[in-house]
């Protein structure tokens, strides 16, 4: 049975990230395995992200880039850039990872600092990830760094917050210099359609929704639309849309007390015994059988 990983998403498919009480930075781990969760859906957060994998080999998507990330390697993924993650080849895999607001970094927008030192990455459209090796000197130090901080933030002494504040500035100076022939290049601008299209899905999947209507909302063909979708995601659009369907049923079903068939109707899908096929496809098992291991 394929689980998402629950995140605190808001209607555009923003994630509010949590940071520790007082501390304006996010750390936290994610752990793929049969007892948390299979993958990461696709979502997007104001906050830059860096991710250090501490067991197995990470796939990570964005837009119009797949990536591998093996245990002791790492990843950043710019601000307001679509992603999701999953363990390669379904196998367990965790990360540690750091979520950094770009105003913690420098506050005044106006200021030298901010355009010399922020602006260029957030306003670079083609930066969407970069995987982090050790191949560099700036590479290896940055992974060390992202390795001491987990064990800070593991151990917890007293003070450790502000151990941990001092090293996102010694890790932004790193990165900085990590990135710069990736901001420096002439880099293809990113596409937003993909963002639209998911937006757009799941702001109507309750609706029957059509390939002329999602098309004619991004202003492509149906052909390309659907090719379009297909390379970025590597799934085809409605076979995300029914996925979707699915794991917002998962949550009626654990939440409210709707028959099958109301949840089914709800969700968007034409028929009961269409959802319960569906759902037994991707689950293995029935919507009831499903709410009644969940309860």
């Amino acid at each position: 049975m394929l689980t998402a990983k629950k995140l605190n998403i808001v209607s555009n498919k923003q994630e509010i990230t949590n940071s520790i009480s007082g501390f304006p930075v996010a750390c936290y781990y994610s752990e793929f395995s049969p007892g948390t969760y299979d993958y990461i859906d696709w979502h997007w957060h104001v906050e830059l992200q860096l991710c250090l994998t501490i067991r197995g080999t990470v796939y990570w998507g964005t837009e119009s880039q797949k990536t591998l990330v093996p245990t002791g390697e790492g990843i950043f993924i710019n601000s307001q850039r679509v992603h999701m993650a999953r363990a390669y080849l379904d196998r367990e895999a965790a990360f540690f990872c750091l979520d950094i607001p770009p105003d913690f970094l420098c506050p005044d927008k106006a200021s030298s600092l901010f355009d010399e030192s922020v602006r260029p990455v957030l306003e670079e459209e083609g930066l969407n990830a970069k995987m982090i090796c050790p191949d560099t000197l700036e590479g290896s130090e940055l992974l060390r760094l992202l390795s001491e901080m987990a064990k800070v933030f593991d151990e917890k002494e007293e003070g450790y917050e502000f151990e941990l504040i001092s090293d996102v500035f010694r890790l932004w100076k790193l990165l900085r210099v990590y990135l710069e022939n990736d901001i420096r290049r002439d880099m293809k601008t990113a596409d937003v359609r993909f963002r639209e299209i998911l937006m757009y899905l799941q702001k109507h999947y309750a609706e029957e929704t059509s390939l002329d209507e999602i098309a004619k909302h991004i202003g492509l063909s149906r052909s390309e639309c659907c090719r379009y979708f297909k390379k970025q995601s590597g799934q085809t659009i409605f076979d995300y849309l029914t996925r979707y369907r699915l794991h917002k049923s998962m949550d009626m079903l654990i939440s409210t007390d709707y028959d099958i068939a109301h949840i089914a109707q709800t969700c968007g899908f034409s028929s009961q015994s269409y959802y319960t096929r569906r759902f037994r496809e991707l689950t293995g098992i029935t919507p009831r059988q499903y709410r009644l291991q969940k309860r």
